[in-house]
């Protein structure tokens, strides 16, 4: 469960994504926390290095699934909406968060350090 606070969280390798938004943060060319309009609209997830950012159906505590796969998932055919993109995460610790959940506060994930792509995010609602 993670609060999904605006209508997002966001699923970090929080010292390498703070290292390079350090660097980042005010380029006028990037769209804050990944969200293009093309992620808004169509994908519903914002990507930004070492960082996804997740569209969610309402401001409040979701229900999400984070699996790591060595390789791509199969696919439900039934589903209705699928997104894959990958993360890395040199340090191997996953943080989840939103705008109104510190990092620290919020759940982690070991995960296999680099190599290993988060590619399967699946959250209700």
């Amino acid at each position: 469960m993670i609060d999904a606070d605006h209508w997002q969280f966001y699923v970090q390798d929080i010292d390498p994504y703070d290292a390079w938004i350090d660097e980042h943060a005010m380029d006028p060319d990037l769209a804050p926390a990944g969200w293009t309009h093309e992620a808004v609209y169509v994908h519903r997830i914002g990507v930004e290095p070492h960082s996804i950012s997740v569209g969610t159906a309402r401001d409040d505590v979701v229900e999400s699934l984070i699996t790591v796969h060595a390789s791509a998932p199969t696919t439900d055919p039934a589903a209705e909406h699928i997104v894959e993109t990958d993360l890395e995460v040199p340090t191997g610790q996953l943080t989840m968060s939103s705008p109104g959940t510190d990092p620290a506060d919020g759940p982690s994930l070991t995960v296999p350090a680099e190599g290993c792509p988060v590619n399967d995010l699946r959250h209700a609602g």
